[in-house]
């Protein structure tokens, strides 16, 4: 009777010893898919990298893998099994450390609001992909040719970025409702909610500069050219400036209201509607609303870009500003081009001036912004000579 338990206890122990080593892969598996779900250790870095969500929540530069990690991947080794159960399942594998630093990819924050939140005070910021150190430079570009409209989703100057640059694009309350100087006031108030939340977007708000082009120039001017806001009457105390504007571009320039000329002296031109009434008129509001009227030698560094055979704002406009800016002692610089106004892109004359003074006025350090080889020649050939 002893014996026959013996032999019993010794048959039940070898059935159980088969059945761990016939059920210990689908015990792994079983293992490995609890800790994959739970998100745990080494289980979490692989639910991760087998991300098996559709292509369109994948992130830029991530392409589906239906074949061998191994030559795709060859720094990393992936078992057969993995392999097998990957392809079977159809998933994607998504490897951070294989997306190229320079992508060049662009991080988007569109209709942030500011003010009382109307739908015209709103900004858009874009920022740099990739890793840096320290905090951006910041171009905010003012749109708009007449003060009516400010359509701030076109931004030109989102390929900044690739340079190290953040940028943000005002919008602001049109001339038609709201005469100035609520124009001027909701672009102060964006650059101050920027100022901000400088920490937030890791912008340096000590190096701004202002960009625009007719109105938009116009309004830059007007902010750049008063950076304290000392002739602002609008503003209380609490809301003057915590910024500092470092540059200023005008492509443009509406400098001199009272000189626009016999078309705008009209009741119902761009420029008389801007305040309140014809500009001959309204001879004080004119000069109140003119950038020129706040030149001072403690204005920033100015670059006056503007086309001769300009019909809409005549080239004394920038000449007139230029030759005031200079009579200060301001860094000021005068660009008159031949022809058609050429665009803000990257690859155009005009872009490539306003990089090499951003570069220079900002004193960005390119360097620390991960970015394309060509870009970081295009610094350091624009970078004084250390020797």
């Amino acid at each position: 009777m002893f014996q026959t338990s013996r032999q019993a206890v010794k048959i039940v122990r070898s059935l159980h010893t088969i059945c761990l080593i016939l059920l210990s892969p689908s015990l792994a598996y079983t293992m490995d898919v609890a800790g994959d779900a739970a998100g745990i250790g080494k289980h979490a870095v692989r639910l991760y990298r087998e991300d098996p969500r559709p292509s369109s929540d994948l992130p830029a530069g991530v392409s589906p893998e239906s074949s061998s990690l191994s030559t795709q991947n060859p720094r990393r080794r992936v078992s057969r099994r993995a392999q097998r159960r990957m392809n079977r399942r159809g998933t994607w594998t998504v490897v951070p450390e294989d997306i190229p630093p320079h992508s060049g990819l662009l991080i988007e924050h569109r209709n942030l609001s500011y003010g009382s939140g109307e739908q015209y005070q709103q900004f858009d910021l874009y920022l740099p992909g990739g890793c840096r150190v320290g905090r951006l430079p910041l171009v905010i570009w003012l749109p708009g040719d007449d003060w009516s409209s400010s359509p701030r989703i076109d931004c030109p100057l989102t390929w900044l970025t690739q340079h190290g640059f953040a940028v943000a694009s005002i919008s602001y309350r049109p001339s038609q409702t709201h005469i100035f100087p609520a124009q001027r006031d909701d672009c102060l108030a964006a650059i101050n909610r920027l100022s901000e939340d400088a920490a937030i977007w890791s912008i340096d708000p000590t190096r701004i500069c202002l960009v625009g082009q007719a109105a938009g120039a116009h309004l830059s001017m007007l902010i750049g050219l008063d950076p304290d806001q000392t002739h602002n009457d609008s503003l209380e105390e609490h809301e003057f400036p915590v910024h500092r504007i470092a540059a200023l571009c005008g492509i443009s320039t509406i400098a001199h209201l009272p000189t626009l000329g016999t078309d705008s002296d009209r009741a119902s031109s761009a420029a008389s509607r801007l305040i309140g009434g014809p500009l001959p008129e309204l001879r004080e509001a004119a000069l109140r609303a003119s950038p020129i009227s706040y030149a001072s030698r403690n204005d920033p560094p100015t670059l006056l870009i503007h086309r001769k055979s300009d019909a809409t704002v005549p080239v004394s406009q920038s000449e007139r500003l230029h030759a005031a800016l200079l009579s200060v002692d301001v860094d000021s610089t005068l660009i008159l081009r031949e022809g058609q106004q050429e665009s803000l892109a990257a690859d155009g004359t005009v872009g490539q001036i306003l990089l090499n003074f951003l570069i220079r006025t900002l004193d960005t350090d390119i360097d620390s912004v991960i970015v394309p080889e060509k870009t970081t020649g295009i610094a350091q050939e624009n970078k004084p000579n250390q020797s």
